[in-house]
């Protein structure tokens, strides 16, 4: 039985790669450095320009050695088995560098390093140890092999033991460290000192949020459960214990007010009789979702009110105001977010993460922005503007959709445009808002304003952001920029680890901050000043245009009565305001007046193409119906398209792809004419306008923009512009000839080679397989070449930080098994089918639509011989049993390296192994050089192809191979209604 389900199995869902070849590099990972014998010292010189972010030196060494970076002794490391780990930041320089290593008792030593330089995510470089590294005083060298294949349990440079920069955090568990960090080793401004306070006990946990009462004691909320009070002598009381992972905390009008991420509600506590302890405790707002980017910091506005911040996870309350400002949003692009399923936070529903006002009693709650990932806290300014820094999605590092860290200034109803999967709102979308500046890669926690503090003046006006993962605190200063703000950053204080949570100006006038979350320890710190505080000036520039925005935004939550005309006036005056943000405010405002009053003035304005129009159009394609479509889009028809800057050019593309979006395509005519007008404008010469036009002609089915992304395709620099085409070009399934299929595929073969995160790589797979299942097959065998690289792209330990895939297990799944006889979404497991490129190598279905695989048994009656548990144990285990005629050889060369692939041929010289059964490229080993020869053990199938896939999705998956992709089979019957 096993046997012949091997002989059927063998080759289900295979992988588009097989085994590197020993030695081989694979991309994205760091590279693998060489163990170097024989000197008493080693050295390496290299140049460095641009960004440091942070740069970390790792040195393993069978004796104690001395590490020196630029002539400065830097660390010492002296264990072969788990390398050395030196933060190293504040010692290389611009411009010529050297790294050496010496033995302190000047004998012979065995040493392997690795310096990272990190800019951030996208910006890394190694230098590592090879045969570039010299051995001064003539000690001589030997190169003894890298260490490619080092088991991770004794890799001495395996990042689950050794941890890079943006790892740093994990420096600080528990099993590394049982006190918090030494701040003897923190980077400050000249004039200021850290000192700790305490730091936490075991029995406290982890400390994730932090305020002070109003007799100056702190209360620190411990991640698991309760709060903490530290008095200034250091005596510490529990005063709450049920409240789980409190992350914000603020005491307002006699109360403690605490938002308890775990318990899912924003609560108030009082201390009645005097003891200390909280014990009056009302919920004043409940929350439901996730609790992963879930309830936030919390703030005291300058209204009175209680602000609060929620991640993605977090639903809506019920009920909200009717006053809120934010409303009427939706996902708002032309082409559907691919792969939402198997993307993280999949699930998220619209407006994702948001801000909320709360009155101090909980009656009333406002929802005031939204479009946010994962931001933790908010901070008001002197004149009661609000911020916020967001978080990324790092996984999506080098994708055209990735947005990084930022400031925001959350004004009134905005929507900073995060959405599910890939249909993130670039910041030039006409009805999203920019940031007051991009941080890059970073972990956002807490903010907060420095005013209060006892320090130069420039910190007191300084919004400083806590960056968790690579251990800093970051002073943005603020300048007023029309209505809004910009900013700039400046490291204020960096450690390693340095897992910053929470910090706040204290009522002593220093700067008090913890560290902690995820189990880590923490550490209750203080920063001071030693020079004179400086008195800021006290200035309110721009201020007529911020009052102006301020008047818009009193209309954003309803119009009051017999105030219409008056917010009409108003409205439609600032539509073509020269600043975005008023636009902006103009806009909102105008969305909550009757459409009657002002749909006709905006479809025929006379300046056709101005701010004004455009922003009227956006407006309307927003509160309209879809029966205004041919209206809206002849009033585009307007435009003089070569009067517009690029800035209206975007804009107007956007009006039309909200337009799609919400009304449906348009009429066949109305649809001819936009075509011709666009057409003609593709390709323009900036990559957002080609990126905006490509996505409206595929929505619009035209039949050259195949041709022309191609083209753009060929000519592309960047990873983003090289991954965007193929992503949408998928949508096409017309048009495609043998050079533009070459072509794209080329590209993705490309892409590959660009630095990037597991969802960059991820999307490229995907992309692949979706493309290769629409690919003839006779098509499909002459492209096999560049379908199946004959080499891996691994991802790097730090691209999902805290994010893996499930390895799936058959008893993970046996329970549900008998869920796969009925009710699953045929449709799912296709998708899943295809992602995992079965349906390129196998036959599936009798579906003419998908591909008749090339290459494997056919699987359409699979289930005919094997059962629903045998199917996917094969498919979690395949090498538990394999058939011979599957049976792969593996030579290790006399120099250590090895090869893998089915023998295709051998004579008395050489044999010549195929490593990819779907590409013609085989390799010839001289059997001269062949150390060894052997059976591999391994099948040709590797393990863990179906671990991106969710629980329903696999099951989904087992339903379609058992149905034969038949979607007519009992498998996909709809389950009966509930009784």
């Amino acid at each position: 039985m096993a046997c012949r389900l091997a002989q059927g199995l063998a080759f289900l869902l295979v992988f588009l790669v097989v085994a590197p070849p020993a030695g081989a590099q694979l991309a994205n990972l760091p590279p693998a450095p060489s163990w170097l014998e024989g000197g008493k010292s080693y050295e390496v010189k290299f140049e460095h320009q641009g960004k440091l972010l942070m740069s970390v030196l790792f040195v393993a060494a069978d004796r104690e050695v001395e590490v020196q970076v630029n002539g400065t002794n830097v660390g010492i490391a002296s264990d072969a088995a788990k390398a050395a780990s030196l933060n190293v930041t504040n010692h290389i320089r611009q411009g010529s560098n050297a790294v050496s290593i010496r033995a302190k008792d000047g004998g012979p030593v065995k040493v392997a390093a690795l310096l990272e330089l990190n800019g951030d995510l996208s910006v890394r470089r190694w230098i590592f140890t090879d045969a570039s590294w010299s051995a001064p005083g003539g000690n001589g060298k030997v190169v003894i092999g890298s260490l490619t294949n080092a088991d991770p349990a004794t890799d001495p440079f395996n990042f689950k033991q050794t941890f890079d920069a943006y790892n740093s955090w994990q420096l600080a568990k528990r099993d590394q460290q049982s006190q918090a960090t030494d701040p003897s080793g923190f980077r400050l401004p000249p004039g200021f000192k850290v000192e700790l306070i305490r730091s936490a006990l075991p029995e406290e946990g982890s400390w994730v949020a932090m305020t002070f009462d109003p007799k100056g004691r702190a209360i620190l909320a411990m991640e698991k459960k309760g709060l903490l009070r530290v008095d200034p002598d250091g005596k510490t009381q529990v005063i709450e214990d049920t409240l789980l992972e409190c992350r914000g905390l603020v005491h307002a009008h006699g109360y403690l007010y605490a938002h308890a991420n775990n318990t899912k509600a924003l609560c108030r506590l009082r201390d009645n009789d005097g003891d200390g302890v909280l014990e009056e405790k009302q919920e004043l707002m409940r929350t439901e979702g996730g609790v992963g980017h879930g309830r936030n910091h919390i703030k005291l506005g300058p209204d009175g009110n209680i602000w609060v911040v929620n991640g993605n996870n977090v639903l809506l309350p019920s009920p909200l105001a009717a006053s809120s400002p934010l409303r009427n949003y939706a996902s708002d692009q032309p082409l559907p977010n691919p792969w939402d399923p198997v993307m993280f936070d999949g699930t998220v529903e619209l407006p994702a993460g948001h801000v909320l006002c709360v009155s101090p009693d909980g009656s009333t709650v406002e929802l005031i922005a939204g479009g946010l990932r994962n931001a933790l806290d908010i901070a008001f300014n002197r004149e009661g503007e609000l911020f916020t820094f967001d978080a990324d999605m790092e996984r999506d590092v080098g994708a055209s959709w990735y947005m990084p860290t930022r400031v925001l200034h959350v004004v009134s109803g905005a929507d900073f445009g995060w959405r599910r999967g890939t249909g993130r709102f670039p910041a030039w979308y006409a009805d999203t808002l920019p940031s007051v500046v991009d941080i890059g890669l970073s972990s956002p926690t807490a903010i907060f304003f420095g005013y209060g503090g006892k320090m130069p003046a420039k910190y007191q006006d300084a919004l400083f952001i806590c960056d968790w993962s690579y251990g800093r605190i970051i002073a943005v200063h603020l300048r007023p920029d029309g209505a809004t703000y910009k900013g700039e950053q400046e490291t204020f204080i960096t450690g390693r680890p340095l897992n910053v949570t929470d910090g706040c100006i204290g009522p002593d006038g220093a700067m008090w901050f913890t560290t902690g979350g995820r189990g880590t320890q923490s550490g209750l710190y203080r920063i001071t000043y030693r020079g004179d505080a400086e008195i800021p000036a006290m200035t309110k520039s721009a201020a007529p245009l911020r009052d102006l925005r301020h008047r818009l935004e009193a209309f954003h939550g309803g119009i009051p009565d017999g105030q219409v005309e008056d917010a009409l006036a108003l409205a439609s005056g600032n539509l073509g305001h020269q600043d975005r943000f008023i636009r902006h405010a103009a806009r909102l405002a105008l969305e909550q007046i009757p459409l009657d009053l002002w749909k006709e003035k905006i479809l025929n304005e006379k300046q056709a193409g101005s701010w004004k129009h455009l922003t009227g159009l956006l407006a309307l394609a927003r509160v309209g119906e879809p029966g205004m479509m041919s209206h809206g889009m002849v009033s585009l028809e307007r435009v003089s398209w070569k009067s517009l800057d690029e800035e209206r050019k975007l804009a107007a593309l956007r009006v039309m792809g909200v337009m799609l979006a919400r009304w449906g395509d348009p009429e066949e005519s109305c649809r001819g004419r936009l075509l011709g007008l666009l057409e003609f404008q593709y390709p323009a010469k900036s990559f957002p306008v080609n990126q905006e036009l490509c996505r409206l002609l595929i929505r619009l089915k035209s039949t050259t923009v195949l041709e022309k992304s191609v083209k753009l395709l060929g000519a592309a620099k960047t990873s983003e512009e090289i991954l965007f085409y193929p992503l949408h070009l998928r949508y096409l399934k017309d048009g495609w000839s043998m050079a533009s299929r070459r072509a794209v595929f080329e590209a993705l073969n490309r892409a590959e080679k660009f630095n990037g995160a597991s969802a960059y790589f991820k999307a490229i797979q995907d992309i692949r397989s979706e493309l290769a299942a629409a690919t003839p097959p006779a098509e499909a065998l002459e492209l096999a070449a560049l379908i199946h690289l004959p080499k891996p792209v691994a991802l790097a330990p730090h691209a999902m930080p805290g994010h893996t895939f499930k390895a799936w297990k058959v008893e993970d799944l046996e329970p549900r098994l008998a869920q796969v006889g009925q009710g699953r979404s045929f449709e799912r497991g296709k998708a899943a089918a295809i992602s995992a490129q079965c349906v390129f190598c196998h036959k599936m279905s009798n579906d003419t639509a998908l591909p008749a695989g090339v290459f494997g048994p056919e699987l359409v009656q699979v289930s005919a011989r094997f059962s629903r548990r045998d199917l996917l144990d094969h498919i979690l285990n395949p090498s538990k049993v394999i058939d011979e005629k599957f049976l792969f050889v593996t030579i290790t060369r006399n120099d250590g390296t090895q090869i893998t692939g089915s023998l295709e041929s051998e004579d008395d010289e050489r044999v010549t192994l195929k490593p990819n059964p779907l590409s013609p490229e085989t390799v010839e080993v001289g059997k001269t050089l062949v150390k060894k020869r052997e059976v591999s053990t391994v099948s040709p199938m590797p393990v863990g192809l179906v671990n991106g896939l969710r629980v329903e999705q696999l099951l989904d998956l087992l339903a379609f191979i058992e149905a034969g992709g038949d979607p007519t089979h009992a498998n996909f019957k709809k389950l009966p209604p509930a009784p």
